[in-house]
């Protein structure tokens, strides 16, 4: 009973999820290069349909090279054949970076997608992209941060905007310290 649920349940997502959201992540690696707010729901929707095209072209193209005497449009050739596809949508999907969290499986596995505003990463270090990935993070917040104390200066008191300046000089040099840290991890 149970192993009938589990096959069920394997199958639906062969056949309506699986291959499609490999080839999606594979052509389209990065996270939010579809839309940045929405991005896994756009993946699913297009993995969906993609899945249900590739299931329909795997029925046809087995259908094709079948005869009387050995028929291949059954349960078997079907999840070979879409197993197969997945799995090198995957590889290929992995090769380009679309999976950087296989570091944590493995630090060997990780590689990172190409990146607009992120420094080139040499090799394939999984820690050295975390610290990038933070460095970016808190030089973003830094900036905010600046210009939070800009426009609260302009309209404050002079001791308050001796305050602020002085904030602003101290996120000044952290961001300095960031874009050097950045420089040479990126080298």
């Amino acid at each position: 009973m149970m192993s009938s649920i589990l096959q069920v349940v394997a199958g639906i997502a062969i056949v309506f999820f699986v291959p499609g959201y490999t080839l999606v992540n594979m052509l389209f690696p990065r996270k939010g290069e579809l839309d940045p707010e929405y991005d896994f729901v756009y993946r699913s929707a297009i993995g969906m349909g993609l899945s249900v095209v590739m299931a329909i072209l795997v029925g046809f193209l087995l259908n094709s090279v079948s005869t009387e005497e050995h028929p291949y449009v059954s349960s078997g050739p079907v999840w070979t054949v879409l197993l197969t596809i997945t799995a090198i949508f995957v590889l290929a999907g992995w090769y380009r970076g679309a999976y950087p969290m296989a570091g944590m499986i493995h630090p060997t596995l990780f590689r990172t997608p190409r990146s607009a505003g992120l420094p080139k990463v040499k090799g394939t270090d999984f820690s050295k992209h975390r610290r990038i990935e933070r460095l970016i993070i808190e030089r973003e917040q830094m900036l905010g941060d600046l210009r939070l104390y800009t426009d609260r200066s302009s309209v404050s008191n002079p001791q308050r905007k001796l305050y602020y300046s002085k904030r602003m000089d101290q996120v000044r040099s952290r961001i300095e310290e960031i874009n050097g840290e950045l420089k040479k991890l990126g080298s």
